[in-house]
């Protein structure tokens, strides 16, 4: 009886499933490109320009 290449065609399967539903399952509530709070940013501008 075949058993084994059953078995492994059922994980193959399951595994490839996994694999889409991954794929798909992406949690669209947060901007992918959102800039970080915590990053330094360049300094404004403030001085006064030399007279």
């Amino acid at each position: 009886m075949a058993l084994r290449p059953l078995i492994f065609g059922v994980l193959f399967i399951a595994v490839f499933v996994l694999i889409i539903l991954s794929i798909i399952w992406v949690d669209k509530s947060h901007p992918i490109r959102q800039p970080d709070p915590l990053a330094p940013t360049a300094p404004a501008n403030t001085s006064q320009p030399a007279q």
